[in-house]
């Protein structure tokens, strides 16, 4: 079987299916874990709104549910440590209005049974000392956490060459190879490679095989800048987000600030007026953190869909082919299950949650 993208969701499906003694090779034109997956700040929040899909928030609890169990298994198997750590988020308040619409979100999520509790100003101070003490109030979130995205892409893959998965970086894809209606592989340079399977899971590229497959593979690329700060003192103890962007300190010490959402292209490049917005956002949010020094800036390219769910599931009028992209800014969280659910697919077992709401063939659908 053949993986098509080295990132968070690609690396997870090689790795559930090395466990299952299937014979997999992974190709990336890049680094494992190099593109969106190595640009993302690492959060797994699961905080679902009335904007949220059922089908989209069940896969979101279930795919968190499981990271406990994976992050010690790959460390038992690779010894290397994730980052999966407990990073409570406070959705804070600064202004009146804010303030009202936190409450009206509070609300339906308390009634969805997410956990979220409601603070005050005060009560968001002691709390979190660094924040703003311009705020009002804020929502709670005790039970988020974060890891280290390359280290989490890069430990899935260890495991699954330790399993006996091979892992091609640098090595970019010139063509599918098909026979009929068949994909039986692909062509890198004057090699072939035969399988029986291919998986595509190349993120933002992963249109890029809709020419060849002869249907729109509709996942468009949405730049993402980030951040990195470097402060005199400690770091936040939360994951403190606003309607403007977030923050957080990470394992290492380095405190992120994100994040932009533009469609142009495919264009990774961090900006001036990008990078300027987010620093402009540290003083509003958490004065204390004002006098950081900047350690780094840089972008990412996350794999956007046009009604927000992602593709998974067999490409339609092709066999031997599955899609599992556009999961935009949750391919950290969805990698666990999205491993999971696809190798069920690739083995022809049923998967244990439907997977109707993403199945790729549904904008053909709705073109027709």
């Amino acid at each position: 079987m053949i993986v098509v993208g080295a990132g968070a969701i690609g690396t997870s499906i090689a790795y559930q299916l090395a466990k299952a003694s299937a014979k997999v090779a992974v190709f990336d034109r890049g680094r494992v874990g190099g593109e969106a997956t190595g640009a993302s700040a690492g959060m797994i929040q699961i905080n679902p709104d009335r904007t949220t899909p059922p089908a989209l928030s069940t896969l979101e609890l279930e795919s968190a549910r499981l990271f406990p169990a994976l992050a010690a298994d790959l460390q038992a198997r690779t010894g290397m440590d994730i980052g999966y750590r407990a990073a409570p988020l406070l959705h804070v308040a600064l202004q009146d209005g804010e303030e009202t619409r936190l409450r009206t979100h509070r609300a339906w999520q308390v009634d969805h049974g997410v956990s979220v509790a409601w603070l005050d100003g005060p009560a968001v101070l002691d709390l979190e000392p660094a924040i703003s003490p311009a705020v009002r109030a804020a929502l709670f979130y005790p039970d988020d956490h974060q890891l280290l995205p390359l280290n989490f892409a890069q430990a899935l893959a260890r495991a699954a060459i330790d399993l006996g998965a091979v892992v091609r970086e640098g090595a970019g894809i010139d063509r599918l190879l098909t026979d009929g209606d068949r994909v039986i592989g692909i062509a890198i340079g004057g090699e072939t490679v035969h399988a029986g399977e291919v998986v595509i899971a190349n993120g933002a590229w992963a249109s890029s095989w809709s020419e060849a497959l002869h249907t729109p593979i509709p996942v468009r690329p949405v730049r993402g800048q980030m951040v990195a700060l470097r402060t005199t003192g400690t770091g936040l103890r939360n994951v403190v987000s606003s309607s403007e962007g977030y923050m957080l300190t990470k394992p290492d010490g380095g405190t992120y600030v994100g994040t932009t959402v533009e469609d142009v292209g495919y264009d990774a490049r961090p900006t001036v007026s990008g990078i300027a917005g987010l620093l402009a956002l540290v003083p509003r949010l958490a004065p204390r953190l004002a006098d950081a020094t900047i350690v780094r800036a840089w972008a990412g390219l996350r794999p956007g869909t046009s009604d927000g769910l992602p593709l998974l599931g067999r490409i339609p009028g092709w066999y031997g082919v599955t899609l599992a992209a556009g999961h935009f800014r949750d391919g950290i969280l969805l990698a666990p299950v999205t491993g999971e659910l696809v190798a069920d697919l690739v083995a022809q077992r049923r998967p244990r949650f439907p997977l109707d709401a993403f199945d790729p063939g549904r904008f053909l659908v709705r073109a027709a």
